[in-house]
């Protein structure tokens, strides 16, 4: 009986010790988004990438969650996470980040000095938006009728179009708005819709465009991959006032 109470012990003992990996175990989503403002002096362009995770067998006690970011060839510390949560986040916004880029991150648990890797995520940062029409931050509207027209972008099947009436009185004001806030803004679009091209030929324009006043076109196409853990989003922005 004395023999089997320590048998038991050591194998109690040999689990906590190599709990931390079990305990570890995670499900990880990332979010990879890219923004392009097009305009005529200089395009303006954001990218971000969220990583969310919640653990699998309950949350896990350690000191830190250690984020590295691998782009070229070695990975590099971008942040740490001290305290642990049942659902924990980190979001990149580096100016490394750029369209098309191929990017891993890895995430390691610490406890004391011990350090364990305990996921990976490797991915491409999708391609930007770029529009044919408007091409100009001045447009007008012949026969009633505005035309959007985009490039197609390599991987989205679908792309949402919405056009804002925004509350600017000038482009210059627009474009000297941070992307993050300017994306809050555009709410009560005017025009949304959904279309499998890349053009939207809009009719009754005469009554949707305001002449003088400042819109925005938004572009936007995303994808879910892989039970919903994968969410990757381009979005184009061209802001535009109508002339007389």
């Amino acid at each position: 009986m004395k023999r089997i109470t320590v048998l038991l012990l050591l194998l109690i003992l040999a689990t906590c010790n190599t709990g931390l990996e079990i305990n570890t175990e995670c499900t990880l989503k990332h979010t990879a988004e890219i923004v392009n403002f097009e305009n005529t002096l200089g395009d303006i362009k954001e990218a971000l990438v969220n990583l969310s995770w919640t653990w699998n067998f309950g949350t896990p006690n350690g000191d830190a969650v250690i984020i590295e970011r691998q782009i070229a060839s070695d990975y590099d510390s971008i942040g740490c996470i001290d305290t642990i949560t049942a659902l924990m986040t980190f979001t990149d916004t580096s100016d490394l980040l750029e369209a098309d880029l191929s990017v891993s991150y890895r995430l390691s648990f610490l406890v004391g000095k011990a350090l364990d890797e305990f996921v990976t995520t490797d991915f491409t940062i999708p391609g930007t938006q770029h529009f044919v029409q408007p091409d100009t931050e001045l447009i007008s509207i012949a026969n009633d009728t505005l035309i959007i027209e985009f490039t197609a972008l390599a991987g989205f099947d679908e792309t949402d179009i919405a056009i804002y009436k925004t509350s600017f009185t000038e482009i210059d004001s627009v474009l000297n708005t941070p992307l993050e806030e300017l994306l809050e803004m555009l709410t009560n679009p005017v025009i949304d819709t959904t279309v499998t091209g890349t053009q939207l030929v809009i009719s009754g324009a005469d009554a949707l465009i305001e002449t003088l006043a400042v819109h925005m076109v938004k572009i936007s196409s995303s994808k879910i991959g892989q039970l919903e853990y994968i969410t990757d989003t381009s979005i184009g922005l061209r802001a535009f006032i109508r002339t007389p």
